[in-house]
């Protein structure tokens, strides 16, 4: 049987390009391997903010006194939350499912591999043909040297999703998004949590201001998080009371588990590329175009099996491209700096568009306006003063070329700044915006006037 459109994966990129295809009117199937919604779905995104949204009850727990509320301390039912953690995994699972039925994509449970320029292999050893295939296949865990996940001591971030248990110590390799969000979720439960990354500063990648990282580390701290920067883990073995980590520097650190949390690897393996002649780069992620097009003919790539961030709604944008690009209409994949960036730390970091730091090593003459959490009605009610908002904008045009928010809620308050900076809006338009009151968005606007030297609830010096 032939189709307009193959697509190979069924996580965030994958299922939201067969929906969209469909919706185009194309002839559409789907193979997964295992389940809809792929690693965001059921082991990802949505299992470790369930996670975060339940532990967080933790944390304000143990300060509502201060609002005059006082109950006995939480306890931990750890069967009863992973029952609600994956509850609310299957719902959304389920949805998709309906989503493909009603759209009439053909969803096949299968593992598949291109056998040749519009053929797939199926793993039962059926082919199936198509006009354009779409490699939507994610992403895996990378595994380091001394450390492998097949050690029931060590943990990839899959294993620490699945809340199998709290271990009293745990040492987390990895400073980036994943081991930081993991690190929160354990200390909340009451593990003694340390982090070991290799660079000068955690999260480096992300190219944050240092006030930024400032009060994201100040975070870590207050919470209890130890973190060590600047060494490596060089090996681990068995003791009578767990595992011992060496690290580059000589030293030591007793874990009862060891969470790698280094980063992911594009899964192209075993994949057939060189059956359509395509070579993937040395991280394993297959080139394309700006149409999410191939160098082979009829073969395209989405999400995190392309070069660019690994992040499940640039999966879903690069869907709706390659979708759009197969029934021939012209769109083309977001600027990398375009993608909205979000931490759930705690506090929350949400960025979009340029930092200051990177405004002005690109050159930029640049406007910032800074508001902090603290000035807000809202968050202090919330009992959040940490953090803030900033804003960075052209100082020729005022066109805002990027906004950060550290603090409370941050993820859910960078939807405006990302319309602002896609849009190109000005300083002004912003500005002349009335935002609702009492909120946490009035920080954004007040950023927005600060930058223009306008700002309300700010003393001028």
């Amino acid at each position: 049987m032939g189709y307009d459109a193959l697509i190979i994966g069924g996580g965030p990129g994958g299922y939201v390009c067969a929906l969209r295809a469909a919706q185009l009117g194309l002839k559409v199937a789907l193979v997964e391997e295992k389940e809809l919604g792929g690693v965001c779905l059921h082991w990802g995104c949505i299992p470790t903010k369930a996670l975060y949204a339940a532990t967080r009850l933790l944390r304000q727990a143990s300060t509502a006194g201060e609002m005059g509320v006082t109950y006995a301390p939480p306890a931990v039912d750890l069967s009863r939350l992973q029952a609600w953690k994956e509850s609310v995994t299957a719902r959304l699972a389920g949805g998709i499912a309906d989503l493909m039925k009603a759209a009439g994509v053909e969803v096949i449970q299968s593992r598949a591999r291109l056998a040749g320029p519009g053929v797939a292999l199926l793993s039962d050893g059926a082919s199936l043909e198509a006009k354009r295939i779409v490699i939507a296949t994610g992403s895996r865990p990378i595994e380091i040297p001394g450390f492998p996940f097949s050690d029931p001591r060590v943990w990839s971030s899959d294993d620490a999703v699945g809340l199998r248990e709290i271990p009293p110590r745990l040492v987390v390799i990895g400073g980036g998004v994943v081991g930081l969000e993991l690190a929160n979720i354990y200390r909340r439960l009451g593990s003694k949590v340390t982090v070991v990354e290799l660079l000068p500063d955690v999260l480096a990648p992300l190219g944050l201001d240092r006030r930024a990282l400032a009060v994201v580390k100040r975070g870590l701290t207050n919470a209890g998080i130890h973190i060590l920067n600047g060494v490596s883990a060089s090996s681990q073995a068995a003791t009578d009371n767990g595992v011992e980590v060496t690290l580059s520097d000589g030293s030591s650190l007793e874990a009862d588990r060891v969470l790698v949390a280094v980063g992911r690897r594009p899964h192209s393996a075993d994949l057939g590329l060189n059956a359509v002649h395509l070579v993937p780069d040395k991280r394993g992620a297959i080139p394309v175009n700006e149409r999410g097009e191939t160098a082979s003919p009829g073969i395209m790539a989405i999400g995190d099996v392309v070069p660019g961030p690994m992040l499940a709604h640039k999966a879903s944008a690069d869907g709706i491209v390659a979708a759009h690009a197969m029934a021939g209409d012209d769109h083309a994949v977001t600027p990398a700096e375009l993608i909205p960036q979000v931490v759930f730390t705690d506090p929350e970091i949400a960025s979009i568009g340029l930092s200051e730091t990177a405004a002005r090593a690109a050159g930029q003459e640049v406007l910032v306006g800074r508001f902090a959490y603290a000035g807000l009605g809202k968050a202090l009610g919330m009992r959040e003063p940490e953090g803030f908002f900033q804003v960075v904008a052209s100082a020729a045009d005022h066109r805002i070329l990027g906004v950060t928010i550290v603090g409370a809620e941050a993820s859910d308050l960078l939807g405006e700044a990302a319309l602002a900076v896609r849009t190109r809006l000005t300083l002004e338009q912003v500005a002349e915006t009335v935002h609702a009151h009492p909120t946490l968005a009035e920080g954004f606007h007040e950023a927005v006037e600060n930058a223009l030297g306008q700002g309300i609830h700010t003393a001028r010096r």
